[in-house]
């Protein structure tokens, strides 16, 4: 299984996790639901919970001249939450 690297910014902060699954967009709970509290202060328990249930909708799309690697956009108090996947290791 291909290893993906996600890179999360919110508000300036960034957070970044690995894991390994058979594909990069249904495993929401590696960079939505599993960060840690340190991790983007600005969200607060309510905006990580509104987070855990807005990270299934939208898509991620492709960035363009790049392989592997994709985007998704969230909006959260008004802040967009970028979500890039990196498909790190074949």
């Amino acid at each position: 299984m291909p290893l993906y690297t996600y890179v999360v910014t919110y508000r300036g902060d960034s957070y970044v996790a690995q894991a390994s699954h058979s594909n990069f967009k249904g495993f929401v709970s590696e960079w939505a639901e599993e960060l840690p509290k340190s991790a983007l202060p600005a969200l607060t328990p309510a905006l990580r919970r509104e987070l855990s249930i807005a990270a299934y909708a939208g898509t991620f799309t492709p960035i363009p001249n790049r392989e592997h690697v994709w985007k998704k956009v969230l909006t959260l108090d008004g802040h967009d939450l970028v979500v890039y996947a990196i498909q790190t290791v074949r």
